[in-house]
């Protein structure tokens, strides 16, 4: 389709893009400086601000690991007694069921007297002082696995 030129000076169909009046604004053609952060002097103070606050806490969380670290120290001191008198008689338990359990072996045996080896005491010596018997005495009736478990402590933690 063609445009005549009639219709091309009379403006039907076709405008002409113009500035606004008064025309365009100035054109920026230099660098923009982006905005700047803190001043030097507020970089050290907020440094030196959150340092001594930093510092504070530390100390107040120090305070408190020292306090908590002494009295589970004492809670410690104060039941070890309590666990070593428990350990104790667990061994001694141990060697009463050994002991029981030699004779409930024993028993058709004549001549067999529990708690010796060829008619020497296992427990007691000459000065009537007790003897701590050895790891394979200790744990005479108790399955391997079970022996591994005492004596390396596996398992139980």
């Amino acid at each position: 389709m063609k445009i005549s030129a009639a219709m091309a000076s009379a403006g039907v169909g076709y405008k002409q893009d113009m500035p606004p009046k008064g025309g365009y604004g100035p054109i920026n053609w230099m660098k923009q400086q982006t905005k700047k952060g803190m001043s030097g002097f507020g970089m050290f103070a907020t440094y030196i601000g959150l340092t001594a606050v930093g510092m504070v806490a530390w100390y107040f969380q120090a305070q408190y690991w020292k306090n908590n670290k002494r009295e589970m120290m004492d809670a410690r001191i104060a039941v070890e007694p309590l666990i070593l008198a428990e350990i104790d008689r667990l061994y001694l338990k141990r060697l009463r069921a050994n002991r029981d359990e030699e004779s409930e072996l024993m028993k058709d045996v004549p001549d067999w007297k529990t708690g010796t080896l060829y008619g020497q005491p296992v427990y007691h010596n000459v000065r009537n002082r007790f003897i701590e018997p050895s790891h394979n005495e200790f744990l005479a009736h108790v399955t391997w696995s079970e022996m591994f478990d005492i004596l390396y402590e596996r398992r139980k933690h």
